[in-house]
C-alpha cells in the first residue's frame, strides 16, 4: 500500500495555535514565540526546503488506511540546531517518534533574532498523514 505524506502548509499560523505565552521559560534559557521575535530562524533554503526535507526524509509506516496528523514542538537553538522536539499527538505506529527523528537529523537553521542577539524559538508543527487508498 502506498501511503504519502501531506505537509499542513499550516507551520507558520499553527505556530499559535497552542496557546503559550509569548516568552517562556525552558530549561532556564529564555525561549521566544515564534510570533514575538524579530527575525524568525529560518531552515537553509527557506520554508519550501524545510517542507521538502520532511517530506524526502519522514518514513510513512505502512498502516492501511492510516491517516491523521502528528504535531511536534521543537526549539530553534541560537546556535540554529534543533533540540527539545516532542510528540505533543500522534496517530501510533511510531508516527510521532519518525517526526522526533527526522527533526533531530535536521541541518541548522539560522536562528531567530531579539533585540540584535541570537534567541531560542519554539515552534510547533502539525504533519498531515494521508492514506492514498
Amino acid at each position: 500500500m502506498k501511503l504519502s505524506i501531506l505537509f499542513t502548509v499550516l507551520f507558520f499560523s499553527c505556530l499559535n495555535c497552542f496557546s503559550q505565552q509569548d516568552t517562556i521559560q525552558v530549561k532556564k534559557n529564555e525561549t521566544y514565540n515564534y510570533s514575538s521575535i524579530d527575525k524568525k530562524p529560518e531552515f537553509p533554503g527557506g520554508a519550501g526546503a524545510f517542507y521538502k526535507y520532511i517530506g524526502n526524509n519522514y518514513r510513512t509506516p505502512s498502516v492501511q488506511g492510516l491517516s491523521g496528523k502528528v504535531y511536534v514542538n521543537f526549539v530553534i537553538e541560537k546556535d540554529g540546531s534543533v533540540v527539545e522536539a516532542k510528540v505533543i499527538r500522534d496517530l501510533g505506529y511510531g508516527t510521532g517518534e519518525e517526526a522526533v527523528r527526522v527533526l533531530k537529523e535536521s541541518p541548522k537553521w539560522s536562528p531567530g533574532i531579539q533585540n540584535g542577539k541570537p534567541v531560542r524559538v519554539m515552534y510547533s508543527l502539525p504533519i498531515t498523514i494521508q492514506s492514498t487508498r
